[in-house]
C-alpha cells in the first residue's frame, strides 16, 4: 500500500516514521523548516518507543507534491492537518489518491470526515481514533511522550464505503509497524470517548498551562472536567452514538483512574499551538459540543464558556 501523509507534524511524523522503519511505501508531506529538515537530513523519533533516525524516508513539499508525477499514486492520505485545515487539504491533494484510493482522518476533533467526504466522496473516506501523545522538539525531531490506546480506524458511513479492505488492511499496516491498530465497522464511540478525554484536558491545560497529571490533583478543576464531559455525553447521546458507558461517570471512572495516568506528563496539543502564536483546534473540539448542544437543545454552557476563554487567549 502506497501511503502519503498530508500534514506532517508531530502525529503525523510518527506515523510516517514508524510505516517507513517497518518497510512502508510512505511519503511526508508538509511545510515549513521541520518537512525541509526531513528532507535534508531524515527524521529523528524519540521517547517511549525508542529511538529511531531515519535518513532515507521521503518528504515533499506542497510544490512537490503537487507535481503531476504524483497524481493517481497513493492507495490512501492519512490527513493529520489542523482540523480547520482539512477542506483546503484534501482539495489540493485529492488528485494524488488513486481512483479507488481513501483518505483517512487522523485528527483531533470532530468535522474532519465531513470535509473529506464533501470533496472525495462518503464511499472514499475514513476516520481513526488516536491517542498517542507527540511534540516536535525542534524542526527534523519529534519525541513520543504518551500512549493511552489502540488506533481505530473504521469508515466515515459503512453503508456507503466502498473499500472496506483497505481500511482493513491500512490498519493491519500500521499495526505491524509497532503502533497497535485495529479496524472497525462503527469508530464514531471511539471518537466521541477521545472527545470526552480532549475537551476537559485541552483547553484547561492550555488555559492553566498545566500538563494532565497535575490537573486532576485539583478538585475544582475535577468539577469543571466532570461538567465538560457530561454535556458531551449528552450531545453524542443525543444524536445516537453508540457509547459503551451507561452514564458520563463511567467514563470518568476509566478517566481518572487510567487514561489520565497513562498520559500524565503530556502537555496540551492546544498549549503547544497557543505558545507557538498559532490558532487552535477548539472549534472541532469544544466548539463541536457546542454546536451539537444547541441543535438539540442540550444545556452546554461549560463547553460554550472554554471556547470563549481559549479564543480569547488567541487573541491576545
Amino acid at each position: 500500500m502506497k501511503i502519503l501523509i498530508v500534514g506532517s507534524g508531530a502525529i503525523g511524523s510518527v506515523l510516517g516514521g514508524f510505516l517507513h522503519k517497518s518497510g512502508g511505501d510512505v511519503t511526508l508531506a508538509g511545510r515549513g523548516e521541520h518537512i525541509r529538515t526531513i528532507k535534508s537530513q531524515g527524521l529523528h523519533i524519540t521517547g517511549i518507543w525508542a529511538e529511531y533516525n531515519l535518513k532515507d524516508i521521503r518528504a515533499v513539499e506542497p510544490a512537490e507534491a503537487l507535481k503531476p508525477d504524483l497524481h493517481d499514486q497513493f492507495d490512501a492520505i492519512l490527513m493529520c492537518v489542523k482540523s480547520y485545515d482539512t477542506g483546503d487539504a484534501i482539495k489540493a491533494y485529492k488528485g494524488l489518491m488513486k481512483k479507488d484510493g481513501i483518505c483517512v482522518s487522523f485528527q483531533n476533533g470532530l468535522g474532519n470526515m465531513e470535509a473529506i467526504a464533501q470533496v472525495v466522496g462518503d464511499q472514499r473516506t475514513g476516520g481513526a481514533r488516536v491517542i498517542f501523545g507527540s511534540e516536535i522538539v525542534k524542526p527534523g525531531y519529534v519525541n513520543v511522550t504518551v500512549y493511552a490506546d489502540q488506533i481505530v480506524v473504521g469508515p466515515y458511513k459503512l453503508e456507503k464505503f466502498g473499500n472496506k479492505e483497505r481500511l482493513v488492511e491500512l490498519a493491519r499496516i500500521i499495526d505491524k509497524t509497532g503502533i497497535p491498530a485495529y479496524y472497525m465497522d462503527d469508530v464514531y464511540p471511539h471518537l466521541w470517548a477521545k472527545m470526552f478525554y480532549n475537551c476537559p484536558l485541552n483547553p484547561l491545560g492550555a488555559i492553566l498551562r498545566l500538563p494532565y497529571g497535575e490537573l486532576i490533583k485539583h478538585e475544582e478543576i475535577k468539577a469543571i472536567m466532570n461538567d465538560v464531559v457530561k454535556e458531551a455525553f449528552a450531545a453524542a447521546k443525543g444524536i445516537s452514538v453508540n457509547l459503551p458507558f451507561d452514564n458520563y461517570m463511567d467514563f470518568m471512572q476509566v478517566f481518572y483512574d487510567v487514561l489520565v495516568p497513562s498520559t500524565a506528563g503530556h502537555r496540551a496539543s492546544m498549549l503547544q499551538d497557543i505558545e507557538r502564536g498559532k490558532r487552535t483546534e477548539i472549534d472541532a473540539l469544544n466548539g463541536a459540543v457546542v454546536k451539537y448542544g444547541e441543535q438539540l437543545g442540550i444545556p452546554v454552557e461549560v463547553n460554550k464558556t472554554l471556547v470563549r476563554l481559549i479564543k480569547a487567549i488567541e487573541k491576545q
